[in-house]
């Protein structure tokens, strides 16, 4: 089945042009599966305006972080109007991977946190492997009815294949892919289009060499930080910082290919001097003095609202260099549970379904702040496939929905978050001439030993 004809099909069950039992028929003719099939004709029902609540009542707390309490602030009043009978308050802590994470921690111990709370990708599996959340594959949920309209990707994060425990449900995706300037891609006499770029960019190496290009010593550069490099590069090869039998995987080669990458192009003066998502890296966006940025589609909602409002028309979206012939990686998403403690369940579910299937959430979702669904229903939509003029008519769409459906499911470890700091700080020792790769990954296991000790 093509995307033209789910498009055109989930379309007239929208407009109600077709019954349900007729969308059931040909959607199963067309090879949809009964799960998609049934949970299309779920999301379709729920985007109609109805206000149905199956008996849900009553207040609900939910927890985030900045800037989601902006985005639930647009569609709370679309999640009320519809259920009327459940009042839905927010709260937003700080640092979603740190000072919010220990605070839901915190909550989890005590039984006395919120109805509902995201998760950041990022400490998922902090969360994954405690207590304290309801598993939603239970009565009267059966959230597994779910699984085949979720991006695979976002729910193996949730779901747990031996137990068949579901903590959370996917609310968006990351996939990630190369943003660039097209103005100074063209200052430099090189191509401009997105089909002509991946051709120009087709791997690291020929990435590399078009940056000598688009640098200027002290001046331009082509990528902010040497972890733009690394990461990118990991996640296409789909490796995860430990296997599944919980070892760590510093010894793998990619690990050093990776950074071998990164040192070449910090030694070339490819790399900037400054940190993302500092005030520095934040007008470098907006001047164009950093050629490419490897990001998840959310940075679109960050450079049109905030880094780089004035630069509407020079930019465009391109897949990253293809590393082994793949260019795939992930790069950030978002996941929302309901507490055990929770003394409103039935409302929070009618919150979470709300919030990660129902099409006007999604559409609210994504043309406010750029945030893409990992419900798969929601990629058939005219708002998701239409060009964008700040991408000078590009539907980067086009990039973002292979990139989701062909990143690598992942291997979740609770230490991530500490293995991606050491790292981090291990690129910088590296890249800045202290120590030498094979010198450096010794200290990182080390201290990934010490700090992970129990």
């Amino acid at each position: 089945m093509s995307m033209q004809e789910k498009h055109d099909l989930v379309r007239q069950l929208l407009e109600r042009r077709i019954s349900r039992r007729a969308f059931t028929t040909r959607a199963m003719a067309l090879g949809l599966s009964v799960g998609t099939v049934g949970s299309i004709v779920a999301a379709c029902g729920s985007s109609g305006g109805s206000s149905g609540t199956n008996g849900a009542s009553g207040q609900i707390t939910v927890w985030t972080w900045p800037d989601n309490d902006k985005t639930f602030a647009q569609t709370v009043p679309i999640f009320q109007k519809k259920h009327p009978n459940i009042k839905v308050n927010v709260q937003a802590f700080p640092n979603a991977d740190t000072d919010y994470a220990n605070k839901l921690l915190s909550a989890l111990v005590s039984g006395s946190g919120p109805d509902v709370a995201m998760i950041e990708i990022g400490v998922i599996a902090k969360f994954k492997s405690k207590p304290g959340f309801v598993d939603l594959s239970q009565d009267p949920y059966k959230a597994k009815q779910y699984q085949d309209s979720y991006a695979k990707y976002a729910w193996d994060y949730v779901s747990d294949a031996q137990s068949g425990k579901i903590f959370a449900l996917p609310k968006n995706t990351g996939p990630g892919a190369m943003f660039y300037r097209r103005d100074v891609f063209e200052k430099a006499g090189l191509p401009t289009e997105p089909e002509q770029v991946q051709a120009l960019l087709k791997d690291w190496d020929a990435f590399l060499q078009a940056g000598k290009k688009l640098s200027v010593a002290g001046k331009q550069w082509l990528i902010s930080t040497p972890n733009q490099i690394f990461s990118t590069i990991v996640g296409e090869a789909g490796l995860s910082h430990y296997d599944a039998k919980g070892n760590l995987q510093l010894d793998n080669p990619i690990i050093k290919t990776a950074m071998q990458y990164a040192q070449e192009a910090w030694n070339a003066g490819l790399i900037s001097p400054f940190a993302d998502f500092t005030a520095e890296w934040g007008a470098a966006l907006e001047s164009g003095s950093i050629a490419t940025h490897f990001w998840g589609n959310w940075l679109g909602g960050n450079l049109k609202s905030v880094y780089a409002k004035d630069t509407a028309g020079k930019w465009g979206v391109t897949f990253a260099p293809a590393f082994n012939g793949k260019t795939a990686f992930d790069s950030g998403g978002d996941f929302i549970g309901i507490l055990e403690s929770s003394q409103n369940k039935a409302a929070a579910w009618e919150f979470c379904k709300f919030v990660t299937q129902d099409m006007d959430s999604l559409h609210k979702m994504y043309t406010a702040n750029d945030l893409y669904p990992a419900w798969k229903p929601a990629l058939t939509q005219d708002w998701i496939n239409e060009s964008d003029p700040y991408y000078k008519d590009q539907n980067v769409n086009k990039i973002f929905a292979q990139v989701q459906s062909a990143m690598t499911p992942p291997i979740t470890n609770p230490n991530d978050q500490i293995v991606s700091n050491v790292l981090t700080n291990t690129l910088n020792d590296i890249t800045r001439g202290k120590m030498n790769i094979d010198a450096a990954l010794s200290k990182a296991k080390q201290q990934i030993q010490a700090n992970t000790a129990s």
